[in-house]
């Protein structure tokens, strides 16, 4: 077959296949990086009522969706939809948190202490990754 003899456009309209509708939030847990250069971070993300950002306390407000990054609350218009393409399980946010978590006592001026930090991997405050 040559290219002379090929029709184009009898295919009709292009259709896209896949992807995701992020118009629409999903609750779940994701991971992205806040910023360039930084660490990814574990997101989790929710319907409901808010938190008091000082106590923690659930305020008696109208629902919304709220975010987490590594245990943290975050602006939810700071993650979604960025993170939406790249979902974790439970357990992979636990230990996102969990790093974070030892980072802040074992390595307080890294990147993995402090969430959206640019990463220096010649860093000497910077863990060892094994």
């Amino acid at each position: 077959m040559t290219r002379a003899s090929l029709i184009y456009g009898q295919g009709g309209p292009a259709t896209a296949t896949g992807g995701i509708d992020v118009s629409t939030p999903r609750a779940g847990f994701y991971r992205t990086r806040l910023g360039q250069g930084t660490i990814r971070v574990g997101i989790r993300l929710w319907n409901g009522p808010p938190h008091d950002p000082v106590t923690g306390e659930v305020l008696d407000r109208s629902w919304r969706w709220q975010a987490e990054a590594n245990g943290r609350f975050i602006d939810f218009d700071r993650v979604w939809p960025k993170c939406a393409d790249d979902p974790i399980t439970e357990a992979e946010y636990d230990r996102y948190v969990s790093r974070h978590e030892w980072a802040q006592s074992a390595a307080p001026d890294s990147a993995y202490a402090k969430v959206g930090r640019k990463h220096d991997p010649l860093s000497t405050s910077t863990p060892l990754p094994f």
